[in-house]
């Protein structure tokens, strides 16, 4: 179905197209992995831990080797969260500076704000090209 005024490709959308339940039941059937049939119909609809379940964190350490542990794996349900996650910790205590406009939830998350002693925001302008203005980045720059 084409929700996208004309256009044949959506560039923007962030998600999978994902298969519909019978499509991914007959995949599954056709490449004999029954025992994945029988995982998928049984699996819990709870939620799951923040951070990933551990056996994800363990399949997921092994792509990158011994020397990483799945106790040094965090799983997040979309890039955004990574991002706004890994900007959170490496900004903590410091004067940041954000550049609008942008994501609203890196830009004015309540614990963003309340995790920096300052936020600068600079916009960008369709009227250059939405490039970052150097001398309004030199200017927001402090010592913190």
């Amino acid at each position: 179905k084409n929700e996208f005024k004309g256009c044949q490709y959506s560039l923007s959308n962030s998600f999978a197209d994902p298969l519909s339940h019978p499509e991914l039941v007959t995949l599954t059937k056709n490449r004999q992995d029954f025992s994945l049939l029988q995982a998928y119909e049984n699996h819990s609809l709870e939620y799951t831990p923040n951070g990933g379940t551990m056996d994800l964190r363990e399949e997921i350490s092994k792509l990158y080797g011994p020397s990483i542990q799945a106790e040094n794996v965090l799983v997040f349900p979309g890039a955004q969260v990574a991002i706004q996650t890994a900007a959170q910790a490496f900004a903590r205590d410091c004067h940041s500076i954000v550049f609008t406009p942008g994501y609203q939830s890196t830009i004015e998350a309540p614990g963003w704000q309340s995790m920096n002693s300052s936020v600068t925001q600079i916009p960008r302008k369709a009227s250059n090209n939405w490039q970052i203005e150097p001398d309004l980045l030199k200017a927001a720059i402090r010592e913190n």
